[in-house]
């Protein structure tokens, strides 16, 4: 689906056969599991399974303030719905999509709706992700030399490298008849025995892929030494938020450049970077509500208050309210089109991907303090010093350090104490995201004006 050059009729086919496949065999055993998980929940003195899930993150008033930080990025990511629907109708035309209404998601090239991404050549601008991957490409590297660039980037930061087991034991591409593709980082709490699970090719989602698994590596090795009840992170949301955060390091003009994909003469140019964070805004910007919905739903689930006779009609009902978007035709019960996203028949909670978006931001912009001043800035005037897009972490001692010795703690602390430890606060905050992504935000709302285009669904 990530093919723009598709047909809307091919699209549709494809995300039909797959939801068509998927979504009806899970539905009957997804109730199932509902209710099981609740007897066990309520024999051990909670509510429902909803009530342990949210538990785990050990934030008060959980589903209140995942509603108050997206009420804080939903107008961000409403420019961002309206000029991409505004593209894909010139694209596609009237038939196909409503300047007013919500998208039909089959045409936002993924498919679940929730990478855009793949948009970014009908947005009339530079294809960065495309010039990326041709690079990419050029260099021949194979998986593990990709991998060996991720480990760079840590060790320059003073990680350690990656253990002889994680070399012998890893997959990088895949092999013979493996089935399981979905990347993955394993600690197997054996004397540094830690391995990457991903069937990668060399491209710019396996560069992206292996540097965020090798986050989660990362954190275990800083860890290994606690006592085993205290070997993990200090909630599943940070865990997930370390390799992103490092991730934003990687994507700056400087360093991809210092890997050779990106041509000296667009090093200091402002528009590639634009570009380059426009590409991450249609990566990361419409997860947030797509994360955000999966566990609404589920939770309305243990509650009871997904009746199994309305399950895919209230499915798309939020689809439409937090989302703007709709399926490619009508979907009644014989489908239950969220069961079609791995992590729902895994029972993975999702609501982590959410609040990862929100800290990988806010610990990105402490390292970027950390490179830049030695410390966090300690009045505002500092801040102009701290230009996030263009903040290169790599080689910064002094980053990785502060970082490294909160990982070490393991979930020896809360995560409100690890967060304070390399950000001086310990609340959550949207103010780093909306920062970053501010240029973006920008040139949306220029692109809005001048072509009058309308906001919401």
């Amino acid at each position: 689906m990530r093919n723009t050059n598709l047909t809307p009729t091919q699209l549709k086919w494809i995300w039909n056969i797959w939801h068509d496949s998927v979504g009806p065999k899970v539905k009957v055993p997804f109730f199932k599991m509902v209710d099981l998980m609740n007897v066990a929940a309520r024999r051990n003195g909670y509510r429902d399974a909803g009530e342990v899930w949210r538990e785990e993150l050990e934030i008060q008033n959980l589903e209140e303030t995942v509603e108050r930080l997206y009420s804080e990025i939903e107008p961000l990511y409403k420019y961002l719905h309206a000029v991409v629907r505004h593209k894909l109708h010139k694209k596609y035309g009237s038939d196909q999509i409503d300047l007013k209404g919500p998208i039909p998601t089959h045409l936002l090239g993924n498919m679940w709706g929730q990478d855009w991404s793949s948009l970014m050549n009908i947005l009339n601008v530079d294809n960065i992700k495309d010039e990326l991957n041709d690079k990419i490409k050029s260099r021949n590297a194979t998986m593990e030399q990709m991998v060996l660039e991720a480990e760079d980037f840590y060790v320059s930061m003073g990680f350690p490298k990656m253990t002889e087991k994680f070399w012998k034991y890893s997959v990088f591409e895949k092999k013979g008849n493996v089935t399981f593709c979905h990347g993955t980082a394993a600690n197997l709490f054996s004397d540094g025995d830690f391995r990457m699970h991903v069937c990668g090719e060399p491209n710019l989602y396996g560069f992206y892929v292996i540097h965020h698994e090798m986050g989660h590596i990362e954190y275990y090795m800083a860890y290994e030494k606690q006592p085993p009840m205290f070997q993990d992170g200090t909630n599943t949301a940070f865990h997930e938020s370390i390799g992103d955060a490092i991730m934003h390091g990687v994507m700056t003009p400087q360093h991809l450049q210092r890997l050779s994909l990106l041509d000296d003469e667009k090093l200091f140019n402002n528009d590639t970077e634009l570009y380059l964070i426009l590409l991450q805004a249609l990566e990361k910007i419409p997860e947030m509500p797509f994360a955000l919905l999966i566990d609404k739903y589920r939770w309305k689930a243990f509650r009871n208050e997904i009746p199994f006779q309305q399950a895919n009609k209230i499915y798309w009902d939020m689809n439409k309210r937090y989302r703007g978007v709709v399926p490619p035709e009508k979907r009644d019960e014989r489908f239950f089109d969220i069961g079609a996203k791995f992590h729902v028949p895994d029972g993975t909670p999702y609501i982590r991907y959410f609040l990862s978006g929100i800290l990988q931001m806010d610990i990105f912009k402490s390292l970027c303090s950390y490179t830049l001043l030695g410390r966090n800035p300690i009045n505002k005037l500092e801040n102009r010093f701290l230009p996030l897009q263009r903040c290169d972490i790599y080689g910064s001692k002094r980053a990785g350090e502060q970082l490294r010795r909160v990982l070490s703690l393991g979930s020896s602390i809360h995560w409100s104490t690890a967060l304070e430890l390399i950000t001086d606060h310990r609340q959550l905050t949207t103010q780093p995201f909306l920062e970053y992504y501010q240029p973006v935000f920008k040139w949306l709302e220029e692109y809005i004006q001048q072509h009058n285009v309308h906001i919401g669904w």
